[in-house]
């Protein structure tokens, strides 16, 4: 019976990094439409966020099954509220594609609002972080979850200097107030992913160490 057990975590675990792996794919081609400026590719983003969705539907279907038939201990049922709670956290991050995507066919439409800050850089580190986490997941790993903390502090500095630069270019140019609205949501959107990608890092630490480190509490992630 518990052989049986761990394969069906096993298999979970399996679905969730499946789904991870949509969600990264939809981020980054969101993304590539903003840079190359291709609305085909935010279509298809767009298209296919159902996939995911229909993801979240069956492990979240398999999580309760799995918690109903076997009535597991103390640290199995952890591990399967985290990956119910990680599976909503990646369906929240392909919505945030999504509406990079809706962003991207917008400001595709408009001249291009130059920026000095380095959007490219901060989208890598974005995907990096998604990918970490999904990683730090399947290993188990509270010390790669711990580097995701650290990593989501940048994006936020970023968002907040994007935030500033652009709402000048809009008070010099009222014209690209439309563009410059559209980036600094896809700037938020980006933060969102960040701080999503962190939530699954939270739940990975306090999963394997018992620490809880939500809410930025800094004294107790230096512990963790």
């Amino acid at each position: 019976m518990k052989r049986h057990f761990d394969d069906e975590l096993r298999n979970i675990k399996e679905k969730v990094f499946r789904m991870g792996l949509l969600v990264l794919e939809a981020i980054k081609e969101s993304t590539d439409a903003l840079f190359e400026r291709d609305s085909s590719k935010a279509q298809n983003v767009i298209r296919r966020d159902q996939e995911i969705n229909l993801q979240e539907i069956e492990i979240d279907e398999v999580g309760h099954e799995l918690i109903a038939l076997y009535q597991p201990a103390a640290s199995d049922l952890r591990l399967i509220t985290m990956v119910l709670k990680i599976t909503n956290d990646l369906e929240r991050m392909g919505d945030q594609a999504v509406n990079i995507a809706e962003k991207a066919m917008i400001l595709n439409q408009e001249p291009p609002v130059k920026s000095s800050q380095d959007l490219p850089r901060v989208v890598e580190t974005v995907l990096k972080m998604v990918r970490d986490a999904l990683d730090a997941f399947m290993d188990e790993d509270a010390a790669k979850a711990k580097t995701i903390l650290e990593a989501d502090d940048i994006i936020d500095r970023f968002n907040d200097q994007l935030y500033e630069e652009v709402q000048n270019i809009i008070e010099k140019k009222p014209g690209s107030t439309r563009a410059g609205v559209s980036l600094i949501m896809v700037s938020h959107n980006l933060e969102r992913v960040g701080d999503l990608a962190t939530n699954i890092a939270e739940d990975v630490i306090y999963v394997n160490r018992g620490v809880d480190v939500r809410h930025h509490i800094r004294e107790r992630r230096a512990d963790a």
